[in-house]
C-alpha cells in the first residue's frame, strides 16, 4: 500500500482503472454536473484506494499546495486539445506535491470560485480563451495567474501560448512550394487570440508571396472564409458549411484551417459537395489531436506539443508565486508540421 502511495497517481490513471474520460474523472472529483452519483462514488473510492486523494497539513500555513484551473465548459469538454493539456498540467503539479482544483466558468456571470475567494489556492491556471473583464476581477485576488493557450494584451498576465504566426507562415509557404497560389483561409479569426494570430501568419506569407501587392488582401478575402463560422464548425454543421464553400467568388486550391476541428469540418463539407481532398482542394489543420489520423485520407496539420503546454504552465506558475514582481513573459512553444494525405502537390501540372 505504501508503494502505491509513493507512486505519483493521476487522474489518468484513475480513469483508465474506471474506462470513463478524464473530464468525467474531473466532474466526480469536483462535485461537479455532468456525471451520476453512483460515478463520483466510485471515482473517490478509487482516488482514495490508488492515494490520490489526501488532506492538506493543517501545519503548513503558508501553502495550501493547491492549484486551480478555471476554464469554460466548452474546452473542458475537448477531449481531443484541451483535456491532453490538462493531463500535463496535472502531471507537473503532482510531481511537485499540488492538488489540481478544476473549475468550470461560466462566461455570462463571472463568478469567482470560492477556492479563490476564500483564497484556498497557491496559484491559478486559466485554460482557454477569458473576457478581460473576468481576468481582472480574478487578478485582484493578488494570486498568481499564469494563461494558457491566451494572453491579454490589456492585463500583464504570464501566458504559455504556441508559435501559431510561425506555424500558420510555416504551413502556407508548405503550400506554396507544393504549386499552390490560390491559397485561402478557413475559420473564424476573432474568435481567440490563437486563430487571429493564424490568421495573419497566412496573409503575412501571402502578401510576401505577392510582393506586398496591394490587390493581395483582395485575393485573400476572395478565397477564404472568416466570419460567423465558428457555431457551424462546434455544431458540425456541414450543410451550412457548403453553402459557404459555394458562396465563395472563386475556390481556392488549398485551405489553411485555424484548426484541426474546422479543417475536419471543412473536409466532411467538401465531401459532400463531391469536392475531393487533396485531389481538389489541399487542406492543413493545426494542432495535430488524435482525430486527424483517423480521416481518409490522414490530415496534414501542424503539431502543438499539448500536454508540454500544460507542464510548461505548471513550471512557470510554480516560478511566479516565488518571483512575483519578475517581469511578465508570454512563453511560444514550438510547432511542427506533420505531412500526412491531405496535400497535393501542383509542381507536376503542365
Amino acid at each position: 500500500m505504501n508503494k502505491l502511495k509513493k507512486k505519483k497517481v493521476t487522474m489518468k490513471d484513475i480513469a483508465e482503472k474506471l474506462n470513463i474520460s478524464i473530464n468525467a474523472v474531473s466532474l466526480a472529483l469536483n462535485d461537479k454536473d455532468g456525471v451520476s452519483e453512483k460515478t463520483k462514488a466510485e471515482v473517490i473510492r478509487i482516488a482514495n484506494e490508488l492515494g490520490y486523494l489526501k488532506v492538506s497539513s493543517s501545519n503548513n500555513k503558508d501553502k495550501s499546495k493547491n492549484i486551480c484551473i478555471l476554464i469554460e465548459s466548452r474546452y473542458f469538454r475537448d477531449v481531443y486539445f484541451y483535456s491532453k493539456v490538462i493531463i500535463g498540467i496535472e502531471n507537473e503539479a503532482r510531481k511537485n506535491d499540488y492538488v489540481i482544483i478544476v473549475s468550470l466558468l461560466d462566461k455570462y456571470t463571472f463568478e469567482v470560485p470560492t477556492c479563490i475567494t476564500n483564497k484556498k489556492v497557491d496559484g491559478i491556471l486559466i485554460v482557454g480563451a477569458i473576457n478581460d473583464n473576468y481576468l481582472e476581477k480574478i487578478l485582484k485576488y493578488n494570486i498568481p495567474v499564469v494563461l494558457v493557450d491566451h494572453a491579454s494584451f490589456k492585463l500583464p498576465t504570464d501566458a504559455i501560448l504556441t508559435q501559431n504566426f510561425f506555424g500558420s507562415y510555416k504551413a502556407t509557404n508548405y503550400l506554396l512550394e507544393k504549386g499552390h497560389k490560390k491559397i485561402g483561409f478557413f475559420g473564424e479569426i476573432d474568435l481567440t487570440l490563437s486563430f487571429k494570430e493564424r490568421w495573419l501568419g497566412y496573409s503575412e506569407c501571402m502578401r510576401r508571396f505577392y510582393n506586398y501587392d496591394d490587390k493581395t488582401i483582395n485575393k485573400l478575402f476572395k478565397y477564404s472564409i472568416i466570419k460567423d463560422v465558428e457555431k457551424y464548425v462546434f455544431k458540425k454543421d456541414y450543410k451550412k458549411i457548403s453553402e459557404m464553400i459555394l458562396s465563395l467568388e472563386e475556390l481556392p486550391t488549398a485551405f489553411i484551417c485555424s484548426n484541426d476541428d474546422a479543417a475536419l469540418t471543412l473536409f466532411n463539407s467538401l465531401n459532400s459537395l463531391g469536392i475531393r481532398v487533396p485531389d481538389d482542394i489541399s487542406i492543413i489543420g493545426f494542432d495535430d489531436i488524435e482525430l486527424c489520423s483517423l480521416v481518409n485520407p490522414n490530415l496534414t496539420t501542424m503539431r502543438i506539443e499539448k500536454e508540454l503546454m500544460g507542464q510548461k504552465a505548471v513550471k512557470r506558475l510554480l516560478w511566479r508565486m516565488e518571483n512575483r514582481n519578475a517581469h511578465i513573459e508570454h512563453i511560444k512553444l514550438d510547432v511542427k508540421l506533420i505531412e500526412r494525405g491531405t496535400v497535393k502537390s501542383l509542381n507536376d501540372r503542365l
